[in-house]
């Protein structure tokens, strides 16, 4: 190092030059290291994999409402010369389809902005833990409305109510844990950054 007055070389721990007195300003050293909380790690591997679940459970949701049309399951329940005709039911299983699907859709694509980084991740994160509130409350509503003529399919709608009920509690519960992360982690603001 030498001293930018007079270009004398410089003593490393001085503060004044030796030859003309002037003062030395000490560079300070860069940190060029990552901050604490910028990456894809901390509590955010719990994010990735709750979407790689979600994947997941609308593919087998998907599958499931399928299997309902293809075992005739749909077709017993929609048909009003059969015995356990219940009016209405082809809107619960559309519903349920469509939310199935479009679930699948929107967790690939989040997957995609969470490995990108983009700052796009947690407002649209933040959408996708409203939609399970919103879907649950209208299933139940959904499924309350039903008319039912069967007695067996009562029983199946009695015993179906309630863990719908369960699932709204449940939605609420992860929309208001993982939002307030999502909105106040140090990490998400550092690491999701990119166009």
């Amino acid at each position: 190092m030498f001293c930018k007055k007079c270009g004398e070389k410089l003593n490393e721990d001085g503060k004044f030059c030796k030859s003309c007195g002037e003062p030395i300003v000490q560079n300070k050293k860069v940190n060029n290291d990552k901050p604490q909380h910028e990456g894809l790690g901390g509590w955010l591997v719990l994010v990735i994999i709750g979407l790689f679940a979600t994947i997941l459970w609308s593919a087998y949701a998907v599958y499931e409402s399928i299997t309902l049309i293809t075992n005739g399951a749909v077709e017993l329940l929609t048909n009003p010369a059969s015995g356990a005709y219940t009016p209405g039911y082809i809107g619960v299983w559309k519903f349920e389809f469509i939310a199935g699907i479009l679930f699948f859709v929107f967790a690939v694509y989040l997957v995609f902005l969470f490995f990108k980084k983009s700052r796009k991740f947690p407002k649209y994160y933040i959408l996708f833990l409203i939609a399970p509130v919103m879907c649950a409350v209208l299933d139940y509503i959904i499924w309350s409305s039903l008319t039912i003529s069967s007695s067996e399919i009562k029983q199946v709608v009695d015993d179906t109510l309630p863990e719908r009920g369960t699932e709204i509690g449940r939605a609420v519960i992860v929309a208001i844990v993982w939002g307030l992360y999502i909105t106040k982690s140090k990490r998400v603001k550092a690491t999701f950054v990119e166009d």
